[in-house]
């Protein structure tokens, strides 16, 4: 999916919060002057000049956390969050206009795929994190001058191999405040070419520009990108010759009575993370299996194969099944449980046989 490249910047609108005399807001004005007449001091008023605050429309929109969210193919319901703040010196409705942009951002990605069922929703009840079933709000209602309120993109993931990212946006559209429980329309800007009414509150848009976003158009967008977490886990296994009935350890062979030691290394080169990894491995025929030989943890490497770990009877339940590792042995096959392997973690299972 082609697209442009934009730049990192373009992750959030800046934000120049502060506190501004409030639309609609009568600003009154008296001159005097006073005078000598004859040794007499005299003054007169002037006219009362007025005029009202006109309403100056900015907002911000940032994207929350600074990373993309992790998930995985035929994944739903997953969750990108930003913040919406209102710049602007009167309250507002805000317009949410989620959509997704075939571009390419350094800190996110390049767009590859596109997500389905995506909606917007404000937190309804301000905990920064999407509940279901609560946050149903798709407009900001009644946003009071410099406030903010999380907005949550939320989408569904195609179960597609080989996808990798989608970059998303919500756009902002300031609209019009005032009535409680429903959207007001879109905010129009005065015109330019007409001067001033004092006695009228006019629409300014003072908001700046942005990616794929223009100044004083009273919009504001920000960006974030759904990232398939992969993991790429590889299963290597070796055997070695412990003991033997002749040359005990000394350079023991591999001759009827020896005790061989098998090794299954698994390795996860990233980016994500494997979870609840079982490892299965057939005793193989010609040999017999040594009864409490199971060991499970992490690689030693350089031709060892357990450097810390735990030793596992051949049951799947009992004290040594609670702890971070698992094994068992059902008189056929050799398992080892592993919860989870990081990126560029290593963890190994290993078995002993005898040879018969």
């Amino acid at each position: 999916m082609g697209g442009s490249a934009l730049a990192a910047t373009t992750l959030a609108a800046p934000a120049f919060a502060q506190s501004q005399t409030a639309s609609g807001t009568t600003v009154n004005n008296q001159a005097s002057v006073s005078y000598d007449v004859g040794g007499s001091t005299q003054s007169v008023s002037s006219n009362v000049a007025s005029f009202v605050v006109d309403k100056k429309v900015n907002l911000a929109v940032a994207e929350v956390g600074g990373a993309v969210t992790q998930t995985a193919i035929g994944a739903t319901a997953q969750v990108t969050t930003f913040t919406v703040t209102n710049l602007t010196n009167a309250t507002q409705d805000f317009r949410l206009d989620p959509d997704q942009q075939s571009v390419s951002i350094p800190l996110l990605g390049s767009d590859n795929f596109n997500v389905t069922n995506m909606h917007a929703y404000v937190d309804s009840n301000g905990n920064g994190t999407y509940d279901a079933g609560i946050d149903t709000a798709t407009y900001i209602d009644e946003l009071a001058p410099d406030a903010s309120v999380t907005v949550f993109i939320v989408a569904d993931i195609p179960n597609t191999p080989g996808i990798d990212t989608a970059i998303v946006s919500l756009n902002v559209v300031a609209a019009t405040g005032g009535t409680g429980g429903a959207l007001g329309a879109d905010l129009i800007a005065s015109s330019t070419l007409v001067p001033d009414s004092a006695g009228t509150v006019e629409i300014v848009f003072a908001d700046g520009s942005g990616a794929l976003d223009l100044a004083r158009n009273g919009q504001a967008r920000a960006f974030d990108a759904y990232h398939i977490s992969t993991a790429v886990v590889t299963l290597g296994k070796t055997s070695r010759v412990i003991s033997d009935p002749i040359n005990f350890l000394a350079n023991p062979h591999a001759i009827p009575g020896a005790t061989i030691e098998y090794c299954m290394t698994i390795n996860n080169a990233g980016p994500g993370t494997a979870t609840n990894l079982t490892v299965t491995d057939n005793v193989p025929a010609n040999t017999t299996f040594v009864p409490g030989s199971i060991q499970v943890g992490t690689s030693a490497g350089g031709g060892g194969c357990i450097l810390v770990g735990t030793s596992e009877d051949d049951n799947n339940t009992g004290a040594d099944e609670t702890d971070l590792y698992g094994g068992s042995f059902d008189g056929t096959t050799v398992r080892g449980t592993i919860p989870s392997v990081a990126p560029l973690g290593a963890y190994a299972v290993a078995f002993r046989v005898t040879i018969n």
